[in-house]
């Protein structure tokens, strides 16, 4: 009897980790279809993800590969990718008006800086989520979103064909969106706080660039 009640306990354990992992995997895959699907409607750029899981128990979860590209008008491959995203949701808020994102934490993210005639690519992402119209549907609410380790680039444009990327300052930002204010809105102030600090880096690179090209010019003019 006792391994009779040793396999059922063993076989209890391993139809719950099963389960867990399904539902996880079924989690993910919403998240990441909600993503790509909303997107870019919200920010008027391609968005991509890798994958997305989430434990069913906790709302913790990763989201990998995530790329969001450039609006129209602009060069670059994207104006955001990052490899790997920790985020904290509130399961239980899915069943309420207001989606909950308790944390976001962004980790080394390649940011690429763009100008165009209107100002630069974040810029224009910001714009785009802003002024996007409140449909109905639910609302989202980002309690702490954190982008650190960034490494911002500008175009190849504006420096020239030498590649030049500087540290981004951390962003962080907290109470983003509410009830009452749409993913749009939220997704808003998060690109505006990236925007002004990949602004503030791409002021170094400029002046990099600058130092570069004076330096490169100078060697030329130096008599020989």
């Amino acid at each position: 009897m006792m391994k009779a009640l040793k396999t059922a306990v063993l076989f209890a354990v391993v139809l719950g980790t099963i389960a867990v992992a399904a539902a996880s995997h079924w989690l993910g895959r919403g998240v990441k279809a909600a993503i790509e699907q909303y997107g870019p409607d919200i920010v008027g750029a391609p968005v991509t993800v890798g994958s997305v899981m989430l434990t069913p128990w906790s709302g913790r979860g990763t989201v990998t590969n995530l790329m969001i590209g450039n609006p129209p008008g602009f060069d670059g491959k994207h104006a955001l990718s990052v490899g790997s995203v920790a985020i904290v949701v509130n399961l239980s808020s899915f069943m309420t008006d207001t989606i909950v994102v308790e944390s976001i934490v962004v980790r080394d993210p390649d940011v690429r800086y763009e100008m165009g005639p209107s100002g630069s690519n974040f810029a224009e992402l910001q714009r785009h989520a802003e002024r996007r119209p409140k449909k109905d549907g639910k609302d989202l609410f980002i309690g702490d979103l954190l982008v650190t380790g960034g490494k911002v680039g500008l175009a190849a444009s504006v420096v020239g064909t030498q590649s030049m990327t500087v540290d981004m300052p951390d962003v962080r930002l907290s109470s983003l969106g509410g009830k009452g204010r749409s993913p749009g809105q939220a997704a808003g102030e998060a690109l505006g706080g990236i925007a002004s600090a990949a602004a503030k880096a791409s002021g170094s690179i400029a002046t990099k660039a600058a130092s570069s090209l004076l330096g490169r010019l100078g060697g030329m003019l130096k008599p020989k």
